[in-house]
């Protein structure tokens, strides 16, 4: 990644460029879990975007980008296009390629809503309910999330998670947490000094 944000501009871009994104793209897709932090606006470098406006690169891509910031279905989408020989032929596997999209379909959900009912994330992951609170361990076990489960209530109260994008939605979001947490916080204080009042009557 060092050496592909040396480069500044579309036009830049060489052969070498080429190669160099398209290893470093299929190591991301490989493990992108473990690489989560380091390929953080991978997608914004020249040579990487380079590679969607070549015919022959342009589903590595495509998968890519589902990695960045898809789920499940979008995977489930390509491999009915591209079928598994497009993951075989760049040296990926693909069992552990289905095992990294559900952590992050997961991780996804989790930056959606505070609690997720177990019947939502077996929805997203596709898988039973009883399979449900293993993926939330394995999730937490990998450091994308910070979650408690509710085995009564059958939800995930969800503490803290990573955001695998931050772009206008996600502004939108953070705005409108911050606005209620504003109100919350102004309702408190008004209601420390209407006690206070009380107290000194």
């Amino acid at each position: 990644l060092k050496l592909l944000d040396t480069y500044s501009s579309l036009s830049d871009v060489d052969t070498e460029a080429i190669e160099a994104a398209k290893a470093a793209a299929t190591g991301a897709i490989r493990d992108p879990v473990t690489l989560f932090r380091e390929q953080g606006g991978m997608m914004t470098l020249p040579p990487i975007q380079a590679l969607e406006d070549n015919s022959s690169t342009k589903p590595l891509h495509f998968l890519l980008k589902i990695f960045q910031e898809g789920k499940l279905e979008d995977y489930q989408s390509f491999l009915s296009t591209h079928t598994e020989s497009a993951l075989t032929d760049l040296s990926l596997d693909p069992s552990a390629c289905t095992y990294n999209i559900r952590l992050l379909s997961l991780c996804s959900l989790a930056t959606e809503h505070e609690e997720i009912p177990y019947d939502a994330i077996a929805s997203t992951l596709q898988v039973t309910n009883d399979e449900v609170e293993s993926w939330v361990i394995a999730a937490v076990s990998s450091g994308l999330l910070s979650a408690k489960m509710d085995q009564l209530q059958r939800v995930v109260m969800v503490e803290r998670c990573v955001l695998r994008k931050f772009g206008m939605e996600e502004w939108k979001s953070l705005q409108q947490r911050l606005h209620v947490w504003k109100e919350n916080v102004a309702t408190i204080v008004e209601g420390l000094k209407q006690g206070q009042i009380i107290a000194q009557q």
